[in-house]
């Protein structure tokens, strides 16, 4: 069904970046527009200064099918998402992110809604939506899965590992309000600032099913591992960069902007998480007691190595706890 002869106002909207991606990018516009419920929504689409033949495949899409497209330059990945949430749709209900090169299930703006709503209840509460993705390769065989969070999803999950993927995030207008409304400078993974604050303020909804089929191949911005020893070299090479420091640096803009709304524990284990990178010992003593976790032991277990070692250390004075 065409998004431009829809009678019934939207009641989601598609986001989707796009970046160079015309090898794969008619899969996934084809895929919305198979989706069960798709008559229910809309479809906003920036391109982040494309080179490649993506602006012709998107200006098709606008004139057969009335997607709404911005072409603009190049900002990165986590700019672009936050100008597509900022001039989003602010009457549609829900809010599903999108990569570019994957394939969503017929279901699966079905599946986020049902799952939001009953999360949600009769309240007006800020909730994420999240599921596994299939991992398929160039030509979507499988391949494997993306993480399932068996020691559960929450704050202190979030303060050191995104485990919901954003293509297949999907959020009501409440928690859309609320990230709009504190606004963000530093983030290291917009989905994962999603993470925090539907986290900190909100409920989160994950289904342990497929929605997605994504792909994996040269160009992605974000891989996943999927045997033992590639995962293995690559906690490794963490310890020789800058990831564990720009997970802090995000972790203190957030929570600057989010403290007032945190539950009080949520603002104690964090001022505890900074105030405690003054020392190796206070780094140990933090990392031996700590509530924040990583979804395996071991993942757990080099968090606290790499605490300890100073790999997470922020300028304090930055966050306001020195």
């Amino acid at each position: 069904m065409s998004g431009c002869t829809k009678t019934d106002k939207p009641v989601l909207q598609i986001l989707l970046s796009t970046y160079n991606g015309e090898k794969y990018l008619r899969e996934q516009l084809d895929s919305y527009i198979s989706q069960k419920n798709f008559s229910m929504c809309s479809v906003l689409i920036r391109d982040d200064g494309s080179t490649d033949g993506t602006r012709e495949i998107l200006r098709e899409y606008e004139q057969k099918d009335g997607f709404t497209v911005c072409y603009g330059e190049n900002c990165g990945v986590n700019a672009s998402y936050w100008w597509l949430l900022e001039n989003s749709d602010s009457e549609c209900e829900y809010f599903a992110l999108s990569d570019q090169d994957d394939v969503w299930l017929p279901d699966k703006l079905e599946k986020s809604i049902a799952g939001i709503a009953k999360t949600q209840g009769d309240g007006d509460i800020p909730v994420l939506f999240a599921s596994l993705s299939q991992i398929v390769d160039e030509n979507l065989n499988p391949m494997g899965s993306t993480l399932h969070p068996n020691k559960g999803v929450g704050y202190y999950n979030a303060v050191v590992q995104n485990v919901l993927p954003g293509h297949t995030q999907v959020m009501n207008r409440s928690l859309r309000d609320v990230i709009l409304r504190h606004g963000a400078a530093e983030i290291h993974a917009v989905d994962w600032w999603f993470y925090l604050a539907a986290a900190t303020v909100g409920k989160i909804c994950f289904a342990g099913e497929f929605t997605v089929r994504h792909r994996q191949h040269s160009g992605n911005c974000v891989g996943y591992n999927t045997s033992f020893l590639k995962k293995t070299r690559q906690r490794f090479r963490n310890l020789k960069s800058q990831k564990a420091n720009a997970i802090s640096v995000q972790l203190a803009d957030f929570f600057l902007r989010y403290e007032a709304d945190m539950p009080e524990e949520y603002r104690a284990e964090t001022r505890r998480y900074f105030a405690a990178m003054s020392s190796c010992f206070k780094r140990i003593g933090y990392a031996l007691t700590c509530k924040v976790y990583r979804q395996s032991s071991l993942d757990s277990a080099l968090f606290r190595v790499l605490y300890v070692l100073g790999k997470y250390n922020y300028c304090m004075e930055r966050c306001g706890t020195e």
